[in-house]
């Protein structure tokens, strides 16, 4: 009885740490909120050089920057779905084969080594200038930690394993499928909260170079015309987009991989 107790209380203190986490970073949200009003109206800053958050929740446009969050959210979610796909499956082709790893790794690095800015005139022809040009940046920044984080986990599997599956003569797939892989979720997962934030700035940025309607351009549009609460509003609004897809896989991590989660 008393093991059964030990159990079920390390199964509930993933969910118990997690709980306090969530408290402690809106608590500290509410207190930056809370010392930058304090500080720009002691300071008598301007609006147009920092609004404070009071200025930016009632002179932005917030239908604008509404309708332009929606744009974003779109591309982020597919490049970020699709960036990590690709970056799964090249990671078990990259394992599997030490031929396609010759052949197929090094280009990943050359396409990753890129600056995103030499690659604008390309994107433009093949996606032209909207959504589908800020998925496709978004998920050539993302590809690359899950590719490497997915490598790393299908090689550390034990050898202990990989030997019970050829002492039973399991075939390739069953021990990718029921070894390996399993092996490298936790890996995986870590490269999805790596991913999660640098799939929106590659998306704003993407918007801000090869042009869209999202948070990039609005952000570069609103400062050139002086409208510096919007121009926050975006900043403001992009960084929770980012704060809620890391949210997301934090939580999936912990109902899916409760057993690899340390508190």
């Amino acid at each position: 009885m008393s093991v059964l107790r030990t159990a079920a209380g390390r199964a509930r203190a993933p969910r118990l740490a997690g709980g306090r986490q969530n408290l402690v970073t809106v608590a500290v949200v509410l207190a930056v909120l809370v010392l930058w009003q304090v500080g720009v109206t002691v300071a008598g800053t301007s609006v147009t050089v920092l609004p404070g958050p009071l200025a930016i929740a009632t002179q932005a446009d917030w239908g604008t920057v509404l309708q332009a969050a929606g744009v974003t959210v779109l591309s982020t979610f597919l490049g970020f779905l699709v960036g990590n796909l690709v970056g799964l499956v090249l990671a078990v082709v990259i394992t599997a084969s030490r031929l396609l790893s010759d052949l197929v790794f090094p280009l990943a690095v050359f396409v990753r080594s890129i600056p995103i800015v030499a690659l604008a005139p390309f994107l433009i022809l093949a996606f032209g200038r909207g959504p589908a040009a800020s998925t496709a940046v978004a998920a050539l920044i993302v590809f690359f930690p899950t590719l490497i984080n997915v490598i790393l986990g299908l090689r550390s599997v034990p050898a202990e394993a990989i030997e019970l599956t050829r002492v039973i003569n399991a075939s390739a797939l069953f021990q990718y499928v029921h070894v390996r892989i399993p092996f490298a979720l936790p890996a995986f997962v870590s490269a999805l909260k790596i991913s999660a934030p640098s799939a929106v700035l590659g998306v704003m940025t993407a918007e801000w170079i090869v042009g869209g309607a999202g948070l990039g351009r609005l952000v570069v549009q609103s400062w050139l015309t002086l409208e510096v609460p919007t121009m926050w509003a975006g900043v403001v609004l992009s960084a929770v987009v980012a704060w809620l897809l890391f949210s997301a896989v934090s939580l999936t991590e912990r109902l899916l991989l409760g057993w690899a989660v340390r508190t």
